[in-house]
């Protein structure tokens, strides 16, 4: 490695990171990171998705780009140019050569990936204090997070404190009747039948960790109660008609549940008291970020980028360390075909 690149660090132009729960390559945790970034040695995207062109550079310590006398190589074998793209998901290796001041240099030996996107399900959870029934939504989703990471949770609250305004706009917005409890897979389909309702988890966990055309990547960074949230999508195929949702939910609010399965063995709420005192209210939905329904996202060629920023001052009697954003990228017919979640200022990133 040449002296001029000592110092040579990897960090990703337009940088996608994302992560994985099982030996699959997983694109739910796809992210463009937004930082200013510092152009020393070799850069690239280090994750995208099948057929998308990654772009190799090298800059040299005044942060000039290298375009002379300059060869990539993928997997060991040179390259055309200073792009590549594979039809197939795997985890390919990248350096460059290039002549500096007559002597030949390598940058150091990097990773990156093609992934095939994978699905976070969703589901939203119409619910109140006062809805004896309720508490079976909220065992079914406690089953389901035991067996799959592959989800994001909303509960949106009527007629208790913890409601918001707009619940009866979502509801009527996506067809969803008066009363709880209530519960929709991808925001339209139907969870729960029967009187009381029951919730199998099957009907969720076949959802979840699906192969999808679309990636979500999510981030966000917090100066005081500040809240700026980054978001990007890409797409196997082209996006038209699609819409983006950004709702803010909090955990570990305490408040008297009405329970219903007091005396139902069966039931882990049996024998907990009718109202359980200071039972915790969690994935509370307590912001919209964007429209409830959703704000249009422009037509996405496949493969292209889509990147949004948004603002928003969290309230002081929300607790900070208890939020989570979720994100959600929904079709023409307000089906939810992708979701992401993360908690403030996380970023998440790919693991083997």
């Amino acid at each position: 490695m040449s002296s001029n690149l000592r110092n040579v660090f990897l960090y990703s132009l337009g940088v996608v990171l994302f992560y994985a729960c099982s030996e699959k390559e997983d694109f739910s945790s796809f992210n463009t990171n937004t930082v200013e970034p510092i152009n020393i040695g070799l850069t690239y995207r280090a994750a995208s998705l099948r057929n998308q062109e990654i772009t190799f550079q090298v800059f040299d310590e005044e942060s000039n780009e290298i375009v002379d006398n300059i060869t990539f190589y993928v997997d060991g074998s040179p390259i055309m140019g200073n792009t590549f793209s594979a039809d197939q998901e795997g985890v390919f290796s990248v350096y460059a050569e290039y002549e500096d001041q007559g002597t030949l240099s390598t940058t150091d030996t990097e990773s990156f990936s093609v992934v095939i996107p994978t699905k976070n399900v969703l589901v939203e959870d119409y619910t109140g204090t006062w809805c004896g029934y309720c508490p079976a939504v909220s065992a079914a989703v406690d089953a389901v997070q035991g067996l799959t990471d592959h989800i994001s949770i909303v509960a949106l609250h009527n007629g208790d404190d913890l409601s918001l305004a707009i619940e009866p706009d979502i509801r009527e917005g996506l067809g969803v009747p008066s009363g709880s409890p209530r519960a929709r897979i991808d925001r339209t389909i139907v969870w729960g039948l029967g009187t009381p309702p029951e919730f199998p988890t099957a009907d969720v966990l076949s959802l979840a960790g699906i192969d999808s055309p679309v990636a979500i990547g999510l981030t966000s960074s917090l100066n005081g109660r500040a809240l700026s949230v980054n978001v990007s999508i890409a797409s196997e195929e082209a996006l038209s008609d699609h819409k983006l949702v950004v709702y803010l939910t909090e955990d570990g609010l305490l408040r008297d549940q009405t329970n219903y399965y007091d005396n139902d063995q069966s039931s882990p709420y049996f024998g907990l008291g009718n109202p359980m005192v200071d039972f915790e209210q969690k994935h509370v939905l307590r912001a919209a970020l964007t429209d409830a329904i959703g704000d249009p996202i422009p037509a996405l060629n496949a493969l292209a980028d889509y990147n949004t920023q948004i603002s928003y001052t969290i309230p002081e009697d929300f607790a900070i360390d208890q939020l989570q954003l979720v994100v959600m990228v929904v079709d023409q017919n307000n089906l939810a075909v992708n979701t992401q979640h993360g908690a403030i200022e996380e970023t998440i990133i790919y693991v083997d």
